[in-house]
């Protein structure tokens, strides 16, 4: 017996929300068994004050499922002050030596899946 579940990736910003509200509403088929939101432990606070609201009673007719493998942020501090080894970045933004905005190569989805 195959069990397939529907599942919405949960990051509690504009376009996963809208996703989630749209199919609380029938706009998006069929209905999501559940939500996934994939928590660093350093997201702003109004990330989490959102993500309570989504999930406080009758905004989705589905559960958010919270889940985490520790905190990003801490774990880049601890590799930067040489404490600890991580290879995995999160896109950081920088500002070239010429002055053009940029963005290192993100790597941090493969070390906390």
């Amino acid at each position: 017996m195959t069990i397939r579940l529907r599942v919405i990736s949960l990051g509690a910003g504009v376009q996963s929300t809208t996703m989630a509200l749209m199919a609380a509403h029938g706009e998006i088929t069929p209905m999501p068994d559940c939500a996934i939101f994939a928590d660093t432990q350093s997201e702003p606070q109004a990330v989490y004050d959102h993500l309570k609201w989504l999930m406080s009673p009758n905004v989705l007719p589905f559960p958010i499922h919270v889940v985490t493998k520790g905190s990003l942020r801490a774990a880049i501090l601890s590799a930067s002050a040489g404490r600890t080894r991580n290879d995995g970045r999160p896109p950081l933004y920088i500002r070239n030596p010429d002055g053009t905005k940029g963005i290192l190569k993100r790597q941090c989805t493969a070390d906390y899946n």
